[in-house]
């Protein structure tokens, strides 16, 4: 990072802005990557249950049955449709959590959503009569 470019007076020119980008983004990726190595080790070090396992979205997307696209998962996640923890921006999910709402989100068969209409069609026409 010393060998960036500086003007005598110390102020970027607006000819140093594609190279300052570049050096920001790749600082970003950097610090990102080393954020995500440090979650791991907390992780690790809390000795955390397999039930109780962190999940960052790229997990999630590979462990949810089907793997939905990221988006997709990240629009779930803004409609409140699926359990998750947010750390300031960073997103995770836990594994007996996912479970549990994957187990909840069982369709019903064929057969139980007739009788369901029925039973609703049916209580229905009670109360017509009744009234």
């Amino acid at each position: 990072m010393e060998d960036r470019k500086h003007t005598s007076s110390g102020v970027p020119t607006f000819d140093m802005i594609p190279m300052l980008m570049a050096n920001l983004l790749e600082d970003n990726r950097i610090l990102s990557a080393k954020l995500d190595a440090i979650n791991k080790k907390i992780s690790a070090s809390v000795g955390n249950k397999d039930d109780d396992q962190r999940m960052d979205v790229t997990e999630a997307q590979k462990y949810i049955p089907g793997h939905p696209a990221v988006q997709t998962i990240y629009g779930w996640t803004s409609n409140n449709m699926i359990p998750y923890h947010k750390v300031g921006k960073r997103i995770y999910f836990v594994k007996s959590e996912l479970d549990a709402w994957l187990s909840k989100e069982q369709h019903k068969s064929q057969d139980d959503l007739q009788l369901e209409a029925e039973n609703y069609v049916n209580s229905h026409r009670r109360n017509c009569i009744n009234k």
